[in-house]
């Protein structure tokens, strides 16, 4: 990368690299938990949908229609833990006030030239790397994964098909499960874990990025196949230090892109 492009892409923020170096995980076990911790949420949801006893115990105990329940678990993950875990822990474990969690989570600064000017061009390159692998190489690994047992989706699961997930949930669910998705889940990984994660170095993107993606086990064919591109996410994160660019790549991931892809190579 020349020095015009790496002035371009990279973003230097001391306050950014202040927060890494005095909150990461320091202890053998820090580090284990705050990994274990990119996985937790999707075991979770993992063990309450894709295991039948499990999630046939969990309906008689609810009360809920089938895919209500399923509804309900995953607002639970993206909405309520991806943003309600950060702030319990920073606020009792870090000892950090409400504000200084939202400046610790990288919600307290804007990174214009970050949103409008790198981001699209990452969501070009993202879109352009990801038509031959989305083409050859996701088919491919989808029906692989798919093979292994446990991780294809039971046939009673929502999610089987993610393209399908919002319509059959009622639209405010849909809502918070879109928000949530693209807001909350930048918060929890890339705002939160990535620092916490810090002791790693120079490969904490990568990591955070695998993880990231590993984290959607209950729907591993499909999330589990796009790991190679998930990788995007956490080099934005680690070239521009601010969680704006990446819950607006983030978006347009989820809305855009899915139909550019579509349309290409259909």
């Amino acid at each position: 990368m020349t020095e015009r492009l790496r002035r371009f892409f990279i973003r230097e923020d001391a306050e950014y690299d202040a927060l890494v170096k005095q909150y990461q995980a320091r202890t053998l076990a820090g580090k284990i938990f705050y990994l274990f911790m990119h996985l937790l949420p999707g075991l979770l949801a993992y063990v309450l949908i894709n295991i039948p006893p499990v999630h046939a115990a969990a309906l008689r105990l609810s009360g809920l229609s089938d895919n209500m329940f399923q509804g309900t678990c995953l607002i639970g993950v993206v909405f309520v833990w991806h943003a309600v875990v950060p702030l319990l822990v920073l606020r009792w474990v870090d000892k950090l006030s409400f504000q200084e969690s939202l400046s610790f989570l990288g919600l307290r600064k804007f990174d214009g030239k970050g949103f409008l000017l790198v981001m699209p061009v990452m969501f070009v390159a993202f879109t352009v790397i990801s038509l031959p692998y989305m083409k050859y190489v996701f088919p491919a690994l989808t029906e692989w994964i798919a093979a292994i047992p446990g991780l294809n989706p039971p046939q009673y699961s929502i999610f089987r098909d993610p393209s399908g997930v919002y319509s059959l949930l009622p639209m405010w669910f849909v809502g918070l499960g879109l928000v949530g998705n693209f807001l909350c889940e930048e918060l929890y990984f890339h705002g939160y874990l990535m620092k916490k994660i810090g002791f790693l170095g120079p490969w904490t993107w990568v990591v955070n990025s695998v993880l990231f993606g590993l984290y959607h086990v209950w729907q591993a064919p499909t999330t589990w196949a796009l790991t190679g591109l998930v990788l995007f996410f956490g080099l934005l994160m680690q070239w521009r230090k601010n969680l704006y660019p990446l819950i607006a790549f983030h978006f347009l991931v989820n809305i855009v892109w899915g139909v550019i892809i579509g349309a290409v190579l259909q």
